[in-house]
């Protein structure tokens, strides 16, 4: 996973600059841990700009029944509009369902969120996801 490889990477440069700085204290090791700084906001950087072009919202990627499953969600800004879209390969079938929902059917007036109507929800998507795929 390439996002793993990123944040072990920017950990490796932040714990290297503390190991430094322990071995070597400040004044002796203020080059290492600016360079080390550095490199872990820039590694930082690079993982949000993989997060947002090349994710793109996806929240889960996985194998479910043997086969493969993507789940993504987007929500517009000033919009109370929840934007899903779930995505299944099997072989060489490939089912995909979109789903747009106001945020506050889910949730009560004291902003508490309602498992049971979310649960109704999912298994919706997750029976077209399949049923799409079934055809």
């Amino acid at each position: 996973d390439p996002r793993l490889v990123i944040c072990f990477v920017a950990c490796v440069f932040s714990g290297f600059g503390c190991a430094w700085d322990y071995l070597y204290p400040f004044p002796e090791s203020k080059i290492v841990l600016a360079v080390c700084s550095l490199s872990y906001f820039t590694i930082t950087g690079l993982l949000y700009i993989w997060e947002w072009f090349v994710e793109k919202g996806t929240f889960f990627e996985g194998e479910i029944n043997g086969g493969k499953m993507k789940l993504s969600s987007y929500i517009p800004r000033y919009s109370g509009n929840y934007m899903m879209t779930a995505e299944s390969t099997v072989g060489e079938t490939r089912a995909e369902v979109k789903y747009t929902k106001c945020i506050s059917t889910w949730i009560d007036e004291t902003g508490t969120i309602i498992p049971a109507l979310m649960e109704i929800e999912t298994d919706y998507i997750f029976s077209n996801l399949f049923k799409a795929k079934a055809q």
